[in-house]
């Protein structure tokens, strides 16, 4: 959990926004590679497909994406390769050894691209500027955003996932600790915005007690849902639109690419058409339109991050044209991101 500036004592630190006395990991860690610099998803073998349509439309798209995604999810983690890797060294090496290994790699895999760490960057950058004294390397301001990272179950299992979310983790934010988070926010009175991520944060059983207390609290305050699309569709979360809608939450929806292919690809299959019919689930209910005060911006990620200042622009024109003739659906803003 990200918590700036705030003052906890030993008793209170916060792991992936759960007390370290409660963190208790159900799955291995780190299936992520740490060369972050040769990440690159594979594209599907081309099989001698019966029909080169890459998307089947808005036809009967409420049938196609009835029931939840979770049992594909689940079966897609049993065949992937890397998840059986981990879970296998998880078993040999148990968890404490490794991550210490894992922290290891990854610090070699910056030492190999030249990344320093951080300390090394921090004393050049200030010594640019021409300031020697340590006593002002680090000053800390108001804190303005508090966001929180409140589980890491999820019903998708994506493969650019930073905190390797998926429905085999149970790990959540308590009540004490959602409690405690809201005691925080009440007696910062320069936070303007919460920024609630996961895991699928709506799937956490203290997302919406999070998100009605402090709209409660401070009535202007900007509350963010970092959302999947997916979970909306979710057996149980009938009413999940309705409820974000009356507590005025701002959607900031992940929608890696504008491709159905792609979007499965990094996401797991059917996800592109459960995007598509959440995304027109928001819409129905205000969310993306103008004057209705709901925002609702689309997250995208290149699959080459090399080329995103070059390719964004184009893209967001083509994916524009695209969602308005063949998905028929509207948002307010569009961000461009790599993982």
């Amino acid at each position: 959990m990200m918590i700036a500036g705030t003052h906890l004592r030993r008793r209170d630190i916060f792991y992936l926004g759960l007390t370290a006395r409660h963190y208790i990991p159900r799955l291995p860690d780190y299936n992520t590679s740490v060369n972050v610099h040769d990440h690159k998803l594979k594209r599907p073998e081309l099989a001698s497909a019966k029909s080169k349509k890459l998307w089947d439309g808005l036809e009967n798209l409420k049938e196609r994406t009835q029931g939840s995604l979770i049992p594909s999810t689940l079966k897609h983690m049993e065949e992937d390769a890397e998840f059986k890797l981990t879970a296998s060294n998880l078993k040999k090496l148990g968890q404490k050894k490794l991550t210490r290994e894992e922290k290891k790699n990854r610090q070699r895999a910056l030492d190999r691209i030249g990344i320093p760490n951080f300390l090394s960057f921090w004393r050049a950058e200030k010594k640019k500027q021409g300031i020697e004294d340590k006593e002002k390397w680090l000053r800390r301001t108001a804190v303005e955003i508090l966001q929180l990272n409140i589980g890491l179950y999820c019903n998708q299992a994506c493969n650019h996932c930073h905190v390797e979310s998926s429905p085999k983790r149970s790990e959540m934010m308590d009540r004490d600790t959602a409690d405690r988070c809201l005691h925080i926010l009440q007696n910062s009175p320069a936070v303007h915005t919460l920024d609630i991520t996961g895991g699928a944060p709506e799937l956490c059983s203290n997302f919406r007690h999070l998100v009605t207390e402090a709209r409660k609290m401070k009535p202007e305050l900007k509350i963010i849902d970092r959302c999947n699309l997916t979970v909306l569709l979710e057996p149980g979360q009938e009413d999940l639109v309705t409820f974000l809608t009356e507590h005025k939450v701002h959607i900031a929806a992940s929608l890696p690419c504008y491709s159905a292919k792609n979007v499965n690809l990094q996401r797991g299959s059917g996800v592109f058409d459960k995007s598509i019919q959440a995304l027109r689930l928001l819409n129905s209910a205000g969310y993306g339109k103008e004057g209705t005060n709901l925002e609702l911006d689309l997250v995208y990620n290149p699959l080459d991050g090399k080329s995103l200042h070059q390719q964004v622009s184009s893209q967001q024109v083509s994916s524009q044209q695209s969602a308005t003739v063949n998905w028929k659906v509207t948002w307010s803003c569009w961000y461009a991101t790599t993982t």
